[in-house]
């Protein structure tokens, strides 16, 4: 709803989005913006030569606004999303981005990257080079050629510096660009002067920008030694999972990178033309060393870190639970929990609050957000010593009603908040108290005690079809085409003995 989308800064830590100016006439618009333009370029701020092109363009953002920009995202995406604990392979991946880092556009700035604990299937880069891969596009991707062209494709929009010029061209479209918190890429929220943040990984680049960055990923892979064709198997790929947005909130990489009809044959051709003009060049894949830094790589949701069962949050290393309304969705990051109406008109989330007591914490959360308390008490709940409030909040759009509990965790104090539109608050408020007043300790040990799933590489030791090796692993129809499509096979393809296959195993 529309008016819900104005409402509480949760977080600092949240996805960003763009609002977008309230309508000018057409010609008046359009005057204050050249006016405007005239004046960034007699303050300089217009002239930058893109290190890719050559050629100047608008650019707001200098090199130290950007890495400062990058700077200030990085602390945020690896706060909200968290970065995947295998010190092993984030030198690896880091190794990779370095060596197409030297032969880029831009070998003298300070690029920096990070696998993500997130299932997603996602990677993305923010100005000032920071790189982001997740595990999640990690266990689909299936040789270091192919790694590469994914990296040097988002290390393409980096030194191409499409984020910056999107940001710069939002800035003058708007008048100054207006940011926010969002509590999840479908129910938007904000209030007063949010920073920038994760506001830049939701820009959405043109068309001209993504087959620049795949020419730039074919380009900085082939220098760097890699067979370039290789990233086009990514897309292959993606076309047969056909990703949606994980819980946690990222837009995946297909989601975010449209494929027009010739994109994979635009790259296998430049890779190509490239190997063409350069007959002598040595080009690897390095399927086996890719394949082997996988084994034992978390695959999908880590139930660790929270997991839905029957209509219960658990969250086994934070021991605690409560219930979840039925058709809610879930988004479950690592700084908090996110659970948004089937009608996207209301929203429960649980995270981390400032101050040392639940009064503490209260009084900031009415503070910060200016609310109006219409009903407070304190109290024992489930064991927990609990502040809650009834609150109001004003917002351009119209008036939220919400009830909050600040929750004393250990020496932590947790913030649960149920709010929606004023009008539609009676509706929802057995189900806020519900879910809120229903937090209590976790402590039966076979929801604490579960395992991931993990990625394991196996060598085949006959030749067979796909579909009958893993039969073997007493995999169901829905698992077998799961794993094909990790390998990048067809389930009646013929594997060679001695091939090496990624399987799902606990």
């Amino acid at each position: 709803m529309k008016k819900i989308r104005q409402a509480i800064a949760i977080s600092s830590h949240d996805e960003g989005f763009f609002l977008k100016p309230r309508p000018f006439k057409a010609r008046i618009f359009k005057t204050f913006c050249w006016l405007l333009i005239a004046f960034l370029t007699i303050s300089g701020f217009s002239c930058a030569v893109n290190p890719v092109t050559q050629k100047r363009e608008l650019m707001l953002l200098s090199r130290s606004d950007e890495i400062a920009l990058g700077q200030q995202t990085d602390a945020e995406v690896t706060s909200t999303y968290g970065v995947y604990q295998d010190s092993n392979l984030n030198q690896y991946i880091s190794g990779v981005g370095k060596k197409l880092v030297a032969v880029s556009h831009q070998p003298d700035l300070e690029f920096h990257f990070q696998v993500l604990d997130s299932a997603v299937v996602n990677a993305f880069a923010v100005p000032g080079g920071f790189v982001y891969m997740t595990r999640g596009i990690l266990a689909y991707l299936n040789d270091e050629a192919e790694l590469a062209g994914v990296m040097g494709h988002e290390i393409g929009h980096v030194t191409a510096r499409h984020s910056a010029k999107m940001y710069s061209q939002a800035q003058v479209a708007q008048v100054g660009l207006v940011l926010g918190a969002a509590l999840s890429k479908t129910f938007r929220q904000f209030a007063g002067l949010a920073q920038a943040g994760l506001t830049v990984l939701f820009l959405s680049f043109s068309r001209d920008h993504e087959r620049q960055a795949d020419d730039l990923g074919v380009l900085y892979s082939s220098k760097a030694g890699y067979e370039a064709s290789r990233m086009s198997n990514m897309f292959i790929t993606l076309q047969k999972l056909n990703p949606q947005s994980g819980r946690d909130g990222l837009p995946t990489w297909l989601s975010t990178h449209p494929d027009p009809p010739d994109r994979i044959a635009a790259i296998k051709k430049a890779a190509a033309e490239w190997q063409a003009a350069n007959p002598g060049a040595k080009l690897s894949v390095n399927r086996s060393e890719y394949l082997a830094r996988l084994d034992g790589l978390i695959f999908g949701e880590d139930p660790r870190q929270g997991y839905v069962k029957d209509n219960v949050f658990y969250h086994p290393q934070m021991t605690f639970q409560f219930p979840v309304p039925a058709s809610w969705k879930v988004n479950n990051t690592a700084s908090q929990v996110q659970i948004i109406s089937d009608k996207q008109d209301a929203a429960m989330v649980l995270t981390f609050a400032e101050g040392k007591t639940p009064d503490e914490a209260a009084q900031q959360f009415v503070n910060q957000n200016k609310v109006n308390v219409v009903g407070s008490d304190s109290q024992t709940i489930n064991g927990f010593l609990t502040r809650r409030l009834q609150f109001t909040l004003q917002t351009e759009e119209g008036n939220l009603t919400g009830l909050a509990h600040f929750i004393q965790k250990g020496d932590r104090i947790l913030m649960f908040l149920g709010y929606t539109e004023s009008s539609r608050f009676n509706s929802y408020a057995q189900v806020f108290s519900g879910t809120l007043g229903g937090f209590k300790p976790l402590t039966d040990p076979t929801r604490i005690n579960v395992t991931p799933e993990k990625i394991k590489i196996i060598k085949v030791n006959r030749a067979d079809t796909l579909a009958n090796i893993l039969k073997g692993y007493g995999y169901d129809e829905t698992r077998q085409k799961q794993v094909a499509i990790m390998n990048a096979m067809e389930l009646t393809e013929q594997v060679p003995a001695g091939t090496l296959l990624k399987i799902i195993s606990k």
